[in-house]
């Protein structure tokens, strides 16, 4: 195939699987689950020998890892290896290997077996009605017996290494459930325990005090600074925590305030000054752009919202710990990255805001900056931290916003979230937003993505 895109396995006809006996005609080579029972010292050499082709370069310590590697997970694996020692007996006669086919009652889908309940030996003669739903793997026997594609072992004896420790794959005794039964079956996934912060009164105080332990020693330290935010759905809630860490710095807080107006380019400019005087101009808030009312103190981190110049690190997302405040320019040191700790100067800069809603260009002059202690989601992309906390008062919104909440974290460990929900759902559920249109188009072997799979906490 000349195509981009990946390969894709492509089966034509009905999939079917067999197995031989236990041990091979007399005078043949083992093959396949026969080499588990067979003779261990000359393992290696037996599986490599069933691949003959020039193509097929094989490693031997590669085959005898994965040995190794089932020998010690696979219950599967384990029943066949049972059966060594008893097969070595030259007076062993008419033994077979009983592999159960009926769930056993209360077991779940992915629930690991236990060899107890997975197989089984069958000594002497044995009636063949009585387990017409397992696989009987005879002494010795010329011919393969065809297994069923509903047998729960199916899928384990077919492709080991997709079901690594012999558990069922598909079978006739999966319960099926209606998503409408369930108001947590769709989009909604379970938090591990591990990461939740309880609360029982302020949330933003909860949070903070976990993702800030020790703030009110160690505010002033970049070091601390670099390594820790907390990330959120939306900009309200960023402003609410933002506001709330400010007030805990020590010192006096330095007010600026935006230049706004009308851009003389705008059709009917003048018409719209009448109508949207200064005062309602500077209560109008946009996503990624400063406000009209920007207050900062000393020893506080800011995010920049524009690429100023990139040769020195000032590019949109940089994060600077304020250092000096001027009337014109504000000074700071870089946080993190290739220019950590790098002195850097901020001035004011001309923004021109166009939004639907309104019929105006605004041009507001103002420093391109908002504080950081806390930021959405979406901006965070690119950071990497030792300590993230995601507050949820209300569940994501965005296709994979859960997914970029999560992986701004370096490790599991310093993760924490805050989830509020109403009263109707648990503490312990969010939402994961996951269009699996997008992937509808995708040449993959893939087959489906779901709103569970698409994230995995644990």
């Amino acid at each position: 195939m000349n195509s981009r895109g990946p390969f894709s396995l492509v089966i034509c006809g009905e999939n079917y699987h067999r197995i031989g006996s236990l041990l091979p005609p007399i005078g043949q080579r083992p093959k396949f689950a026969q080499l588990y029972v067979f003779d261990p010292s000359t393992e290696v050499q037996d599986r490599m020998a069933n691949f003959s082709s020039n193509d097929n370069i094989l490693l031997p310590d590669i085959v005898q890892g994965l040995i190794e590697m089932f020998d010690e997970t696979n219950e599967l694996v384990k029943s066949f290896r049972r059966l060594r020692p008893q097969l070595q007996d030259p007076t062993t006669e008419n033994l077979r290997l009983r592999i159960v086919g009926a769930r056993v009652k209360g077991a779940e889908q992915y629930e690991l077996p236990t060899g107890q309940e997975l197989a089984g030996l069958i000594p002497g003669d044995f009636c063949p009605d009585k387990h017409d739903r397992d696989i009987i793997v005879n002494h010795r026997s010329e011919g393969l017996q065809r297994i069923s594609s509903l047998n729960p072992k199916f899928d384990a004896l077919h492709f080991p290494l997709l079901f690594p420790y012999g558990e069922d794959g598909y079978h006739t005794g999966i319960t099926y459930v209606e998503e409408a039964s369930n108001p947590l079956a769709k989009n909604w996934i379970h938090l591990p325990d591990k990461f939740l912060i309880t609360h029982t009164g302020n949330r933003i105080k909860a949070i903070t005090d976990v993702v800030y332990e020790n703030f009110h020693t160690n505010y002033h330290d970049i070091n601390y600074i670099k390594n820790r935010a907390i990330v959120t759905p939306t900009n309200r809630v960023v402003s609410e925590i933002n506001d709330y860490m400010l007030a805990k710095v020590k010192g006096d807080a330095k007010t600026y305030y935006s230049s706004d107006s009308i851009e003389d380019d705008t059709i009917n400019s003048s018409r719209w000054e009448e109508e949207y005087p200064t005062e309602f101009l500077n209560s109008l808030s946009f996503n990624g752009v400063p406000e009209h009312e920007l207050q900062l103190k000393i020893s506080t981190p800011v995010i920049l919202l524009r690429n100023l110049n990139p040769s020195i690190g000032l590019c949109n997302g940089t994060r600077i710990m304020i250092t000096q405040l001027g009337e014109h320019v504000i000074g700071g040191d870089i946080i993190g990255g290739s220019y950590d700790k790098t002195p850097v100067a901020i001035p004011r800069i001309v923004l021109n805001i166009t939004e639907h809603r309104w019929p105006f260009i605004l041009k507001r002059r103002q420093f391109p900056v908002r504080l950081c202690y806390a930021m959405t989601i979406n901006k965070s992309q690119g950071q990497s931290l030792d300590i993230v906390g995601v507050y949820l008062p209300k569940p994501v919104f965005s296709h994979g916003q859960l997914y970029v909440a999560v992986s701004r974290v370096r490790s599991a460990d310093g993760l924490h979230i805050l989830v509020d929900n109403d009263g109707e759902v648990p503490q312990s559920y969010t939402r994961n937003i996951v269009y699996n249109e997008t992937f509808v188009h995708l040449n993959s072997t893939a087959t489906s993505v779901t709103g569970k799979s698409f994230i995995n906490l644990y």
